[in-house]
């Protein structure tokens, strides 16, 4: 089980950076391949994610929001997929605590296809994650993590992008939440 999270999230990571290169490349503009940031003991993924290396100036604020949008957008492309495909493969047991495991946070998108792909849940049962929707559960997590509008963040670049300047009183609110 090991072996199908790392695919799948490395996959989903992969996606995302991927996205940005591309993008890039579209823009002129001279990016790395990706560098995965390994942190097997103090990430709970066993992973920073991965970041490009750009080189050269991004000529125009449309460039930068399709080269700090695009990530975000191939990895969530990938994800949700995973995420389902994960959710069939996936096991309702009791949430008495007999099973084990940790309780996830859940988000609007999650909650739908939980609900669509494995069905209403019974009472007192909840669903066991297969490791593909773990580790795809992950790339939204850590993809939702990145679009807060703040410095180097992808979002932060989207929000320059948008907002010039006035990002900045978008991160000051961002910080505050």
């Amino acid at each position: 089980t090991g072996v199908q999270f790392t695919v799948a999230l490395l996959s989903i990571l992969l996606a995302h950076e991927f996205g940005h290169y591309i993008a890039a490349r579209i823009h002129k503009v001279d990016a790395s391949l990706p560098y995965f940031i390994p942190m097997p003991f103090l990430s709970p993924f066993g992973t920073m994610g991965a970041v490009i290396k750009m080189r050269g100036v991004i000529p125009t604020r449309k460039a930068l929001l399709d080269i700090g949008a695009s990530g975000p957008l191939a990895g969530l492309c990938l994800a949700i997929p995973l995420y389902v495909y994960g959710i069939v493969h996936s096991r309702m047991v009791p949430t008495d605590g007999s099973a084990g495991g940790i309780e996830l946070g859940e988000s609007v998108l999650t909650k739908i296809l939980d609900r669509l792909v494995a069905g209403p849940m019974p009472d007192g049962m909840t669903l066991e994650l297969s490791p593909i929707a773990f580790a795809a559960w992950a790339g939204m997590f850590v993809t939702m993590i990145n679009l807060f509008p703040v410095g180097q963040l992808d979002g932060g670049h989207v929000a320059y992008a948008l907002l010039g300047k006035r990002q900045d009183k978008a991160a000051v609110i961002a910080h505050r939440s």
